[in-house]
């Protein structure tokens, strides 16, 4: 499909937060810094107890605000920003991240280059400049001993497994196909949503990026990391840190789920695997996230 000459490009950006008001007062003051003139409209939903400080809707009156009365889940508050948008395109953006350069406008520019591409995630960094795994490759069984943030991918970061796992080089600064980016920032074409369709909302939180970026990709989509697009520094985990135990929980029900839901192994033997790994693996885990918590 080629680019329509002359034809507006339009793109809102889309925030679910969970009572991290200061981490967001950050990343709108990044956006209006970097970003203004790239976006039509900035939809904010939050997600927690209690409602946006009058101070932060009075520093932004142009953000669209919107409180639900209760958690609804990630992927449910982001598919009430895809029924808000009016745009070609969604930049969902994490409370927790902050631009540190004009990223939207050239993301935009790119995506209408290659209209193949469904999602396309820019170069996420922690807040010390290290680049994230944010591209990685579908999970597997393997995926729980050596995921992104796991004690083996520390020990062992140049292990075979990790390596497939995150498709992601320091140095790298060309586009690249992926089977999913990171939903802390994605931007999202809007027209490939109508055809696929909204977040999947059994995933209350984590995997719901996945589980997306995947369907796009049965769909005959593209899924693009583009590390020369940003970089967006993220402080990652600022609203599961207050609910420790239950991000635990709902992070080990969704990888299951996600497996469960793509696994073709005889008689569903893999699901019955991964449905005892994450048992396993969330009381391994458990007395350290409470500790943690303390």
């Amino acid at each position: 499909e080629t680019k329509e000459v002359g034809r507006s490009v339009s793109c809102d950006v889309g925030i679910v937060s969970f009572c991290c008001f200061d981490c967001l007062k950050r990343c709108l003051e990044s956006l209006y810094r970097f970003d203004q003139g790239s976006f039509k409209q900035i939809l904010v939903f939050e997600n927690g107890p209690v409602d946006f400080p009058g101070s932060l809707l009075k520093e932004f009156p142009k953000v669209r605000f919107f409180k639900n009365h209760k958690n609804l889940g990630f992927a449910k508050a982001c598919n009430q920003i895809l029924e808000k948008s009016s745009s070609d395109y969604v930049c969902f953006l994490n409370p927790d991240t902050e631009l540190k350069a004009p990223f939207l406008k050239e993301a935009v520019g790119w995506l209408e280059e290659n209209r193949q591409v469904a999602v396309l995630g820019p170069k996420i960094v922690d807040p010390d400049g290290t680049v994230q795994g944010s591209a990685r490759g579908f999970p597997n069984i393997m995926t729980s001993f050596f995921g992104r943030t796991s004690v083996l991918t520390r020990l062992l970061p140049q292990n075979p497994i990790s390596k497939k796992n995150i498709k992601v080089k320091p140095d790298a600064s060309l586009p690249r196909r992926v089977d999913w980016v990171s939903g802390a920032c994605m931007v999202v074409r809007k027209k490939a949503v109508d055809e696929v369709g909204p977040l999947d909302e059994g995933f209350f939180m984590y995997w719901e990026d996945c589980d997306w970026c995947t369907r796009f990709r049965l769909r005959g989509w593209k899924v693009v990391y583009h590390p020369a697009l940003g970089p967006v520094t993220h402080y990652a985990g600022s609203s599961s840190k207050r609910t420790r135990v239950k991000s635990l929980y709902w992070f080990h029900k969704s990888a299951v789920r996600l497996y469960c839901k793509y696994d073709k192994s005889p008689l569903r033997l893999g699901s019955a695997l991964a449905v005892a790994g994450g048992v396993v693996r969330f009381f391994i885990y458990l007395p350290h996230t409470i500790l943690s918590g303390r």
